[in-house]
């Protein structure tokens, strides 16, 4: 099973998805469920598709999980992945 950590608008004050050459890029996730989670960290764009994402949330790390479902977002089809558990982050 293989997984990728994501960047949140936290990391990027304009939050804007950059790709690595500057240029904006183009989101195709989409994070469906979990709890305080903000809406504006549920959209991002990943290079590869993996069977799990998670998400740095403050003191914390969001797992989510492929599903078969797509979901339209301003004009958009993104891939969604489903929230499965959370964890903390050791101090």
């Amino acid at each position: 099973m293989t997984s990728t950590i994501l960047s949140t608008a936290q990391d990027r004050p304009d939050n804007i998805l950059r790709s690595d050459d500057g240029r904006p890029s183009e989101p195709n996730i989409f994070l469906s469920g979990g709890k305080d989670i903000p809406e504006d960290l549920r959209v991002h764009q990943v290079a590869d598709f993996t069977d799990r994402v998670k998400l740095s949330v403050q003191n914390r790390y969001e797992h989510f999980e492929a599903t078969a479902e797509v979901r339209d977002v301003d004009g958009r089809s993104l891939r969604v992945y489903g929230w499965i558990y959370r964890t903390y982050m050791a101090e």
